[in-house]
């Protein structure tokens, strides 16, 4: 007959459950997930590219709204070609969910010392690459962090939107690091640009600038192959 000494000896070889066994597992799975981006601070490639996919819709939406403000153009909307970038800045910074606001130096219309140097965008030399390694320096034009911890920062180049670029002309230009300061901080990884007409947002690697067969090549080190092409490439991916 078995008695209750035998049955809990009994119970205790058994081990865990099933039931137990899959919620370890599942514990394991969240803490790992949490874990593993804190330790290698990485995001893939494809996440990379789902948000710039998310980000050039909502800065699309944006410029859209800044023509609208305009009268439908933006030719003489940014006055002093450079020191108009301040004003640009301003512009999205009033269109766009942010927590952060650097505007840029003299040069640039603002009375600030730069995204760079201000914290808006990757500071020091070598702190931010080309896709084919170079490195790039600070910047000293007007930057914005996004609510997603989203950097970027702006230029104007005409004022009249007159500036040859490919087929089109422009206003001027805009950056964004869809992953914020955490690497690989490359353009056609997570750095991302595109061109404000007179109307409308043109990514680059779009209608003859930076063609992505040349400025958008994985591994290259070939001195075009800068990554500003991935910016229209991935969009139509």
């Amino acid at each position: 007959m078995l008695t209750i000494k035998m049955w809990e000896n009994n119970k205790k070889k058994q081990g865990f459950t099933l039931a137990e066994t899959l919620i370890v597992i599942a514990i394991i799975g969240i803490i790992a997930s949490i874990v593993t981006p804190m330790l290698f601070g990485t995001t893939s490639d494809a996440e990379l590219k789902a948000a710039w996919k998310k980000e050039y819709s909502d800065l699309v939406q944006a410029t859209m709204m800044i023509v609208a403000d305009n009268g439908g153009t933006l030719v003489g909307a940014f006055p002093g070609d450079a020191l108009g970038s301040e004003d640009l800045k301003n512009a999205f910074a009033s269109k766009l969910n942010i927590i952060k606001d650097c505007s840029g130096t003299s040069s640039y219309g603002g009375a600030g010392t730069g995204a760079s140097s201000e914290g808006c965008w990757h500071s020091g030399t070598n702190s931010w690459y080309y896709l084919n390694g170079t490195g790039i320096g600070s910047t000293s034009e007007p930057g914005l962090i996004l609510n997603n911890g989203s950097l970027m920062y702006f230029g104007i180049n005409k004022s009249n939107c007159s500036f040859g670029t490919g087929d089109y002309t422009r206003c001027g230009w805009l950056y964004i690091d869809v992953n914020g300061f955490k690497k690989p901080n490359t353009i056609g990884k997570d750095i991302f640009t595109a061109n404000i007409t007179s109307n409308i947002l043109i990514p680059a690697g779009a209608k003859g600038f930076y063609s992505p067969e040349t400025s958008c090549i994985e591994s290259s080190t070939v001195t075009a192959n800068k990554g500003q092409g991935c910016s229209a490439k991935y969009l139509y991916e």
